[in-house]
């Protein structure tokens, strides 16, 4: 579930189109695991799959806007 939220977390933060919003929330998300982790000892892990998914979510909009833009071949 953790993978699943990131994921679409980085396919909307990725369809803004804007590096400051990329950053803003890979930032809070790092900033929330940080405080769930003082608090209540949240896992490490937790804080890795976020981060995945969160990437793979970049990475899956940038594929899908590649093999749908119809660039021209040389």
């Amino acid at each position: 579930m953790i993978f699943a939220v990131a994921l679409a977390t980085g396919l909307f933060t990725a369809m803004l189109r804007s590096a400051f919003a990329v950053i803003a929330v890979a930032f809070m998300i790092g900033l929330i695991f940080l405080a769930a982790f003082l608090i209540s000892g949240a896992s490490v892990v937790g804080l890795l799959m976020s981060l995945l998914g969160f990437n793979a979510g970049l990475v899956t909009y940038g594929a899908g806007y590649l093999i749908f833009s119809g660039g021209s071949s040389a």
